[in-house]
């Protein structure tokens, strides 16, 4: 049987308007931005796939033109070829390549699991329907309005709650103590994401209050780089210590922090590991050495599905991050992830990732689109 081939790639850079956030008192508002590419094959059969990018100033436009030096290469390659693809992709001289690499990768598999009529979870292995999920906050300014939105989380389905703090240690100790007083009788997933902000002596000690406290994950107390003082600091807390997971998108690299016990859980982005391809190695590696994979799924809502059938595939996925309030990740999506009842978000009921574009409510934000055909 003769397989589709990719007969047209359209790229688009999209920068809705929602409320700009941050996640660290020393960063200014982020414009998170929507690279989409929709990938078309010679028997009209698509595929779609969504990153977000986060940048001060202005919208992003570097994993754009990534995507843009990267598009053809694909052109007229067969459908069912994606580790021939992967491997022609990473040959090649493109910079931020692992960016433009996951988001062809994973429309390429959106595309594959559609033409066997599967959510690309099942395609990939299914081991559960539904990962629980913590509300991901946004920065606030103070430690009465961090109480107000973890009750608010909690009444919108949350269990299990990441603060990112101002990131300033004194005044993040007394955050912590106060919703650990606040919500004592609250059974909640806890985890504290400090973006690097700390020294290894500040990590330290507060790493012993989450210990106290039994919080559930560290998350990027240090440098990712730092691995030195991540083994230390691993070695000396009980909480899970986790990197950030994004200046260190590389599978060997990964590995070694695993190996040499610097992080008690992978950490990583489907849409900037290299896709399926590269995610599936990283859980390769994770499950070697008998850890759990703390998946980013922080973006828009096609960014969020990429991430969760990677981990509905796999059984060592505890939580869906979302960014919450959620709505302005909504923006442009026909199908959206919402915690049920129990905390838990599932999959829709579609082949592929499972979202359609609303494509009249994006056109207005689109800044940058670029086809390229054979």
């Amino acid at each position: 049987m003769t397989q589709p081939i990719v007969k047209k790639i359209d790229l688009f850079a999209i920068g809705p308007d929602g409320k700009k956030v941050s996640w660290s008192s020393f960063l200014g508002p982020m414009c998170e931005a929507m690279i989409v590419t929709r990938i078309t094959f010679d028997n009209g059969l698509q595929g779609i796939a969504g990153l977000t990018t986060y940048t001060e100033h202005e919208f992003d436009q570097t994993a754009f033109h990534s995507a843009a030096l990267m598009a053809p290469f694909l052109l007229g390659k067969r459908l069912y070829d994606i580790p021939q693809i992967s491997a022609d992709m990473a040959s090649r001289y493109v910079p931020l390549k692992h960016l433009s690499m996951s988001l062809f990768d994973i429309a390429l598999h959106d595309a594959k699991a559609k033409s066997l009529n599967l959510p690309i979870y099942q395609m990939l292995g299914a081991a559960q329907d539904k990962v629980r999920a913590y509300a991901s906050s946004p920065l606030l300014e103070t430690i009465e309005d961090y109480v107000e939105y973890c009750h608010r989380m909690l009444d919108q389905g949350f269990n299990a709650i990441k603060i990112h703090p101002r990131c300033i240690f004194a005044e993040d100790v007394v955050l912590v103590k106060t919703l650990q007083t606040e919500f004592a009788d609250k059974n909640i997933g806890w985890s504290l994401d400090v973006d690097s902000n700390y020294s290894y002596q500040q990590a330290l000690q507060m790493g012993r209050l989450l210990d106290q406290y039994k919080w559930d994950f560290f998350e990027e107390p240090l440098s990712d780089s730092n691995l030195d003082g991540y083994q230390q600091l691993a070695s000396a807390l009980d909480i899970d210590v986790v990197s950030g997971g994004n200046s260190l998108p590389n599978l060997n690299l990964i590995k070694y922090g695993l190996q040499n016990h610097c992080w008690d859980r992978s950490r990583f982005d489907v849409t900037s590991i290299g896709g399926y391809t590269g995610a599936t190695q990283v859980m390769g590696v994770t499950r070697a050495q008998g850890l759990n994979a703390e998946v980013q799924s922080w973006g828009y809502t096609l960014t969020q599905a990429a991430n969760l059938h990677l981990m509905l595939a796999y059984d060592n996925c505890e939580y869906f991050e979302q960014a919450a309030p959620y709505e302005k990740y909504e923006v442009g999506a026909k199908q959206v992830f919402r915690p049920d009842n129990e905390g838990y978000i599932h999959p829709t009921d579609l082949p592929g990732l499972g979202i359609e574009l609303d494509w009249d409510q994006l056109e207005p934000f689109v800044y940058q689109h670029r086809q390229f055909t054979i």
